[in-house]
């Protein structure tokens, strides 16, 4: 082992899955990088992943420091009654993680019970346990029972959810066993415990290391980027709402030109509608005019037909005057159309943004309400 070295890493995993910068493992992150580096464990074992925020803390720092440490997960990626139940979506992004950006590196999925892991490994042969599956006080106390045989002379094992604020029986059984033998423990991002139940050489070099003090500096980083974390996240809700408020507003904007764009149309086509009005009386003059001709056609049959050859220009001229009239409202017609589509899309898409807009505002509901779990208490 080397001397402790504190680095700042950064985590290939949080490409593909944001969430894992406020899962509430985080905050361990950068201790779990440096502790793989200064331990080099020829193999750590995984009880319970999920989406792999501890995982990929070790694999990085294996990767990183390029050394020949076995990794293994162990996990149903089906859920339990405490995290929830869940799909096939999340062992596929776990799986598309390890291939994208660990797949030099010895990564092993084993998707199984705990128990059935058991007989992959012989005794004494793992490094780091760490225990992060149902949390109850039988779950956790079988998990440490059952397992710990596989763990070598000095081997160490961690201990999520040791301080939840949910008071899950991980919490019960971390207060037992920890009397009992040699520990370390952060009480940020739910608590993580370091037990070293089988030897005391590695806990004496890290008492040598001063490793409380180190511990602090840890969870005081933690904290601090948390807070950071959120405090960027809801600047940027904001931004984004603003941006939408925005957008909002110059599509209001555009709906009410369309508006007053149609007004327009239906004015004009009113305005079509009285002029061929008027037409149609005008043809109506015309023909009853016409009539009196025709009655009067006996009287003067010359006078008739001269008077039958005005009537029919005439009557050309009125129904050209029609298809005219026709034409132009069909013209109205079908510009009154395109403009009612475009109202109904500028519609649809107001819809949308407000649907995003409340999106937003309950992530910004979401953020407030982590505050009420998270726990701030120090040694």
């Amino acid at each position: 082992m080397s001397k402790w070295r504190i680095k700042n890493p950064i985590f290939e995993s949080d490409q593909l899955n944001s969430k894992l910068r406020v899962a509430p493992w985080e905050g361990h992150r950068k201790f779990a990088y440096d502790f793989v580096e200064y331990l080099k464990p020829v193999r750590i074992v995984e009880l319970g992943s999920h989406y792999g925020c501890s995982l990929f803390s070790f694999a990085q720092s294996i990767k990183d420091h390029k050394l020949e440490t076995e990794l293994y997960a162990v996990d149903t990626w089906g859920g339990d009654e405490q995290a929830g139940y869940y799909g096939e979506e999340v062992i596929g992004l776990v799986s598309e993680t390890v291939s994208k950006y660990f797949n030099d590196i010895n990564v092993n999925l084993l998707r199984k019970t705990f128990d059935d892991a058991l007989s992959d490994f012989d005794d004494d042969s793992v490094d780091i346990i760490h225990i992060d599956g149902l949390h109850t006080y039988e779950a956790v106390k079988h998990d440490f029972t059952t397992w710990l045989p596989k763990l070598n002379r000095n081997g160490i094992i961690l201990f999520h959810d040791v301080h939840s604020p949910l008071e899950y029986g991980s919490n019960q059984f971390w207060q037992e066993i920890k009397s009992l033998y040699p520990h370390y423990e952060f009480t940020h991002s739910w608590g993580l415990g370091m037990l070293f139940p089988k030897g005391r050489d590695i806990y004496e070099k890290l008492e040598h290391e001063n490793f409380k003090d180190i511990a602090l500096i840890y969870e005081y980083k933690a904290l601090f980027e948390f807070e950071k974390i959120k405090n960027n996240d809801l600047s940027d809700m904001v931004k984004d709402r603003d941006e939408l408020i925005t957008k909002n507003e110059k599509n209001i904007s555009n709906l009410n030109n369309t508006i007053i764009d149609i007004e327009k149309l239906v004015s004009e086509k009113d305005i079509a509608l009285k002029a061929t009005e008027r037409l149609v009386v005008e043809r109506d003059v015309a023909l009853k005019a016409t009539e009196r001709l025709v009655d009067d056609r006996d009287v003067a049959l010359k006078a008739t037909e001269k008077l039958v050859i005005e009537r029919d220009i005439a009557l050309a001229a009125v129904e050209k005057l029609v298809i005219e009239r026709d034409e132009e409202l069909e013209k109205v017609n079908s510009r009154l159309s395109a403009e009612l589509e475009k109202l109904s899309y500028l519609e649809n898409e107001l819809n949308k943004l407000n649907a995003k807009n409340t999106e937003q505002c309950e992530l910004i509901n979401y953020y407030k309400s982590k505050k009420i779990i998270i726990n701030f208490k120090k040694k």
